[in-house]
C-alpha cells in the first residue's frame, strides 16, 4: 500500500462529510464530454463515487468502471451504490495496473495532482483505454491555487501534489505527442480535454 492510499483510506468514511461539490460545476465539466446513452466510462480515482449520479443523469445504462487505489474509498462507494447494475468498482492503481478495456470517456476528477507520472499515465490511458473517437477529461471544480493551498495544508503524503498552470500542462502533453482539445482555468475551474490524434 502506498502512502497516498493510506491517507485516503484514513479519511474514506468521513470523506463525503468533509467535501462539498458544486452540482453546476460538475455538470458543466461533464458536458464537455458529450456523453451519450450507453457510452462506456472509466472513472479514474472515483473515491466514494462522487461522479456516478452525474454520469447516470445522462447515461442511465452505460457501463462504468470506477477505480481507486484506496480500498476503503472503494468500500464506501460500493455501499453507496450497491444497487448500481452497470457500475463496477475496482481497487486499482492507474499508474501501475493495466485495464484491458476501451472506453468512450475517461475521467480524472480531483485526482490528477496525486498521480506521480502524469505524462506516462495519460499516454497509457489514451493509447490503451480510449476509443478512437473518445475523450479524456482531467477536471477540478476549484481553482489551481486553492487546490494547491489545500494540499499543502493536508497530510504530508499529499502536500506536494500540485497542479501547474493549465497552459504549461497542456504544452507538456503536446510535447509528449498528446492532442489537447481544450485547456482552461480560472478561479472556479481547472480542466484539460484530450482526444486521440
Amino acid at each position: 500500500m502506498n502512502i497516498k492510499a493510506d491517507f485516503f483510506n484514513s479519511v474514506a468514511f468521513t470523506w463525503d462529510k468533509m467535501c462539498r461539490y458544486d452540482d453546476k460545476k460538475i455538470r458543466f465539466l461533464l458536458q464537455l464530454l458529450d456523453i451519450c446513452p450507453n457510452d462506456s466510462i472509466l472513472d479514474v480515482g472515483t473515491g466514494t463515487g462522487v461522479l456516478i449520479p452525474y454520469f447516470r443523469e445522462v447515461n442511465p445504462l452505460g457501463k462504468i468502471i470506477a477505480i481507486d487505489n484506496s480500498p476503503k474509498m472503494i468500500e464506501v462507494a460500493q455501499k453507496k451504490f450497491s444497487r448500481e447494475k452497470y457500475t463496477q468498482f475496482l481497487i486499482s492503481d492507474v499508474e501501475l495496473d493495466c485495464i484491458h478495456e476501451t472506453f468512450n470517456h475517461i475521467v480524472l476528477y480531483s485526482v490528477f495532482p496525486h498521480i506521480e507520472n502524469k505524462i506516462d499515465t495519460i499516454l497509457k490511458l489514451i493509447n490503451k483505454n480510449l476509443k478512437k473517437e473518445g475523450k479524456l477529461l482531467i477536471a477540478h471544480s476549484d481553482s489551481r491555487n486553492r487546490l494547491n493551498d489545500m494540499h499543502k495544508r493536508k497530510n504530508k503524503s499529499v502536500c506536494n501534489d500540485i497542479l501547474i498552470d493549465v497552459q504549461k500542462q497542456a504544452n507538456l502533453f503536446s510535447q509528449a505527442g498528446l492532442h489537447v482539445k481544450d485547456a482552461f482555468e480560472n478561479e472556479e475551474l481547472y480542466y484539460l480535454l484530450l482526444t486521440q490524434q
